[in-house]
């Protein structure tokens, strides 16, 4: 089960899709589901399947109002009620004490498994498989203008460029893994 907050009972998710509907108002579900789609972060680029059942959720616990568009495909303008902008203020404050999800972190923990020349082919890997991500989030960055969107892509950048740094060190020791 995803946690979920104590102050708004919300998960991490529906409190983001949340934040996207503020950030947008009036906003689509597919404006929405299209701000996770061109997220540089792999778990936020998530499918509809998850996007529009949190926006229903939303919706009956009253954080989201609709308004119907009466076009062919039954699209309907979402907006923050109060009580969703109150959602957002308490999401924003509630910050996770726990450290961030790194499957790097997880994954090397089994190197063992592995011979010397496929730990040496798995930190080629990850730090090419980093340098794509900094690209993406280098390429988002043109896309959306603004400071806060500049700032976003700033924490992006910095965490690919520390996990960059990590595998360098976790390259120069690797050879000394029994």
């Amino acid at each position: 089960m995803r946690k979920k907050s104590r102050e708004t009972g919300l998960t991490e998710l529906e409190s983001h899709v949340l934040s996207i509907v503020w950030r947008n108002q009036p906003a689509t579900a597919y404006q929405v589901r299209h701000a996770f789609a061109h997220s540089p972060t792999r778990d936020l680029a998530l499918s509809q399947g998850s996007i529009y059942p949190a926006i229903e959720r939303l919706k009956r616990r009253g954080f989201v109002a609709s308004v119907p568009l009466h076009d062919r495909r039954k699209n309907e303008h979402l907006s923050c009620t109060s009580d969703g902008e109150e959602a957002v203020k308490a999401w924003i404050c509630d910050f996770p004490n726990q450290l961030p999800d790194d499957p790097l972190r997880s994954r090397i923990l089994a190197l063992p498994l592995l011979s010397k020349r496929e730990r040496a082919e798995w930190v080629r890997s990850a730090k090419a498989s980093l340098l794509d991500d900094l690209a993406q989030v280098e390429e988002v960055a043109q896309m959306q203008p603004g400071l806060l969107f500049e700032m976003a892509q700033d924490n992006a950048r910095s965490t690919l460029l520390a996990r960059i740094r990590w595998v360098e060190r976790v390259e120069q020791k690797i050879e000394f893994l029994e």
